[in-house]
Formats: C-alpha cells, structure tokens, sequence
C-alpha cells in the first residue's frame, strides 16, 4: 500500500501532515495547537509564581552544610510527629474496634445457630478479626492509590503531558544550586541506593533471616528484592524515557521509574516492616522516621545530580510502595509472622551498609563525583534569572527578538511518499 503524505503551511505558520487515501484531491489538515500553548503558558507561570513567593532558604540559591542539615532534621521531626499523630488515631479508634469485634462476635454465633454451615463463607470472614479486615482494606487502598499513580506518571510521561515541563522547572532550578560540597554530599547518599549497597544488605538480612530460621520472612525479602528489579527493569525498556543526564549505559540510560527509589523505599521499607511487625510503637516510630528520611535522601539526591526527573522518583516511590504493600499483606495474611528481635536485625543491615559505604566511599566516591559533574555539564541549562524573576526554565525560550522562521516552513506545500 503507497499513499503520499501532504505537507501544508496553515495560518498559524504550523506545518501539519494530512494523508491522502483513494482520493485524487489532496487532504488538507490544520491542527490547533494554541490552547494546549496557553495550558502550558499557564502552569509555568503558576510555577513561576509559586516560586517567586518562596522566601530566599527555599529557593535553593546558596545552599549551605547548616541549611542542609537543619531541613534534615526538620524532616525527621516531621515524621515523628506524624507517626505519632497515627498513633493517636489508632488508640482513639480502639473502642470503636472492640465494639465492632462484639457484634461480629454476636453475628457469628447467631448466623452459626440458624444457618449451621450453609453460609461457609460468610462465617469464615466473621472468624477474623476486625482489626485484620481494616488492615485489609487500607492495604488495598494504598496499594489501588500507589499503582494508579504510577499508571498515571506513566500515561502522561509516554503523551508528554505538562508534567513534563514540570520535570524540566526542577531540573533547572535545582541546578542553579550545584556546588562542590554537596556534590560529593549528594554523591554519598545516593551511594546507599544504589547496587553495591543493596545487595549487601539484602545478603546480610537474609543470611540473619535464615540463621534465625525465619524462612517465610527470608523468602518474601528475597522475592520482595528481586521482584522490584525486575518490575524497574521492564518498565525502563517499556518506556525507554531518557534521562536529563547520564552516567550509564544500555537499558539503565532510560530514566523512568527511578531504580534508585524504587530500590531504597522496598530495600529500607520491607525491613522496616520486618522489624516493626508485632512490636511496640515505640520501636516503630523511630525505624519508620529514619527510613522515611532515609528514602526521601536517596530521592533527592537523585535530582539534584540529574540522573532523574521528579516524576521518575515519585514513580519509583509508587512501584515500591505497592510493591511492599502487596508482599506485606500477603505475609501477614498467609503466614504466622514471626516477631524478630529488632536490634539484632537493624544492626547486621546497618553494618553491612556502613561497610559496603565505607568501601565506596574509599575507592569509588570521588571517580563517582567527577562522572557525575561531568554528566551534568554536559546538559545546556538557561542561565540564572534577573533579581525578582523565577527560576530559569528549560522549557520555555528566552527572551529576546524571534527567531526567523526556518526556511522548510517557507515552503508552501511538500508532498514525500510515505509507505504503509
């Protein structure tokens, strides 16, 4: 089959393909593009705005060591505060819990008395608990939350929706903050995301798990480890979505879902969730904040060396978070969980982090930071804005005369075969 592809100039001097099917006339197509320019236009000023309201420490123009640390500290407190606003919540609901647990109770033996086992399967969701089915349902819900979001970053990375020009504002403006000190700061932490680190704790933990004879709990670290690989693998080469910069090579040059977050929220947040499972609060509190902080290090790290966009690590984020959701209410619901002395299992994970980092950070960080320079002043940015303005922007061109329209725009019609 042969058709020939017409080529027209419109009025709005956009150059549009219109084909030509068993027609002698030739088709003539004019798209509008003007009012997906002006949702655009709009959500970059919005931002622009947003920005410019910010004070001064936010920006991201000096950063310092005190800056950093205070908003890591911040952040912590943040996430204690919140764990603990969840603990609350739950003692609160309590008695509404054992309420509900009597009259199943009541409903159980009254549908027993008149129904004997005519109705198996509705006495045996009476038989559990309703702490459990409330479990249930949460976990269905953040798992139903986390893989739409995913789906949807997904949809609107592969349509180059106006997310990706968001994308391209926080590259640009957490560029403009680059300096040696957090270069190698920012290089360091994301170290503990990556391969080498993971690995290393991924063995350590399971080589406990397995000493300990906690064979179910090893079983879903290793497939809760090596399934998120995969899950990251398949939607790199699905995708195929480049990366701002990059160090790397073959299948992990694509970007998108971030391997770095998808990787430290299952490898910190599934054994957080081992040491947290059939403990007190007060051993949870502290083990969720620091792996909340430590997630959300690795994340940022990612974006401020360019080797991701935002929308890559709030994808890894949801791959992982299901991915932990899904795996953990399958343990909880088809096992006996096993309750693991946390001390002992938080200590082997730390040192076998601590000495995989220590072995990094001797004889692979500074070749790591120079790539990473290199990588990043290879990517043009806009250069600085004027006092009082935004953030310079990637995505939007800069001011000045317009450019002279180029010379193929000037050709009225063009007419190439296209094959089908």
């Amino acid at each position: 089959m042969r058709t020939d592809a017409v080529f027209v100039l419109c009025p709005d001097d956009t150059a549009v393909a219109a084909i030509k099917q068993e027609n002698p006339e030739p088709a003539h197509a004019c798209i509008d593009h003007e009012n997906d320019d002006e949702i655009d236009h709009e959500i970059e000023d919005t931002m622009d705005e947003l920005i410019e309201a910010w004070p001064a420490w936010l920006r991201f123009e000096q950063p310092t060591p005190g800056l950093l640390i205070g908003g890591l500290v911040l952040f912590i407190v943040l996430a204690v505060l919140g764990l603990c606003l969840v603990r609350i919540a739950l003692v609160l609901i309590h008695p509404v819990v054992r309420l509900l647990d009597s009259l199943r109770h009541v409903a159980r033996d009254a549908l027993h008395a008149r129904a004997g086992e005519r109705w198996p399967r509705v006495l045996k969701l009476l038989e559990r608990e309703v702490a459990e089915i409330l479990l249930v349902a949460i976990a269905a819900v953040v798992l139903l939350g986390s893989g739409g979001l995913l789906i949807w970053l997904a949809l609107a990375v592969a349509a180059q929706t106006p997310l990706v020009r968001v994308d391209q504002a926080v590259f640009a403006w957490l560029q403009q903050g680059r300096q040696d000190w957090l270069d190698v700061a920012m290089t360091a932490i994301t170290e503990f995301g990556g391969a080498r680190i993971s690995v290393a704790i991924g063995i350590a933990v399971f080589g406990w798990l397995a000493w300990r004879r906690a064979w179910a709990a090893a079983v879903y670290w290793t497939i809760a480890l090596i399934g998120a690989r995969a899950c990251v693998l398949v939607l790199k080469y699905g995708l195929a979505r480049g990366r701002p910069a990059s160090i790397y090579g073959g299948v992990e040059s694509f970007s998108f879902p971030s391997g770095h977050a998808t990787s430290s929220m299952v490898t910190y947040g599934f054994l957080a969730f081992l040491l947290c499972v059939r403990q007190p609060w007060r051993v949870r509190i502290p083990v969720l904040a620091v792996t909340a902080t430590v997630v959300v290090a690795i994340g940022l790290s990612r974006l401020y060396l360019g080797m991701h966009w935002l929308s890559d690590v709030v994808a890894g984020y949801a791959l992982g978070m299901a991915w932990i959701v899904m795996l953990a209410t399958a343990y909880l619901t088809l096992h006996v969980p096993a309750k693991l002395a946390p001390a002992p299992l938080a200590g082997v994970a730390a040192a076998a982090a601590l000495a995989m980092g220590a072995w990094v950070a001797v004889y692979h960080l500074p070749h790591n930071v120079e790539r990473y320079r290199d990588a990043a002043k290879a990517v043009p940015v806009a250069p600085a804005p004027e006092k009082g303005r935004g953030p310079a922007r990637l995505d939007r061109p800069l001011e000045g005369p317009p450019a002279p329209a180029p010379a193929s725009t000037m050709v009225p019609i063009a007419t190439m075969p296209v094959s089908a």
